[in-house]
Parts: C-alpha cells; structure tokens; sequence
C-alpha cells in the first residue's frame, strides 16, 4: 500500500523531503508530543530553514534548524535507500543548535 503523505517539499539544498502520516504519528503521539498540530512549522523549517547541518555520526542525515521563539526547532532528514529524495526521521524543539558540519545557511 502506497504511503500517505502529510507533505512533500523542496529544500534548499535541492532534493525533495516527505514526511508521512505514520512518521508524523510517531513523533507527535510517542516522542515529541509538543509538536502536535506544528506540521506547517515543520514544512517551513524544511523549505526556508535559518541553518542546515550534516550529522556528526553520518554525513548523508542532514539537520535542518528554524528559530522558533526562544528554541530552535530541529528537523532530522535521511535518504530514503531507492531514490535521491529524503524522509524526516524525527523533529524536536532544543535550545541548542547540535556540532556538525554547516552545509547551508540563509
């Protein structure tokens, strides 16, 4: 059965980025509740992010960060295995942006 998306965007650095219903359910019910109802957030940090990292354990996962009051909201993307497009792995809220690689930054 096809995956259903709660979005699919374009980022910065050029490749397309989906986040689907399941993952979205995943994060907001189990692991980060207080980003319930915050997609369109999440859409914006991915679209017109203010920083982009690369992990420190992986160069291929990327880290897409967005001031968000007086936190950064942090959204965790990979390659998917059969194209070049990538999925969110997770998304937070932190007050601290993680050490990595800057690979973009507006």
């Amino acid at each position: 059965m096809p995956k259903r998306f709660v979005f699919a965007v374009r980022s910065p650095l050029g490749y397309r980025i989906t986040l689907d219903r399941d993952r979205w359910k995943l994060i907001t019910g189990y692991k980060h509740p207080a980003l319930a109802g915050k997609h369109e957030l999440l859409r914006k940090c991915l679209t017109a992010p203010d920083v982009v990292r690369e992990s420190e354990n992986d160069s291929q996962v990327h880290i897409h960060y967005r001031r968000s009051n007086s936190n950064w909201l942090c959204v965790v993307v990979a390659p998917t295995k059969s194209t070049e497009d990538r999925f969110v792995v997770t998304a937070y809220l932190t007050r601290k942006i993680k050490e990595g690689r800057e690979i973009w930054t507006k």
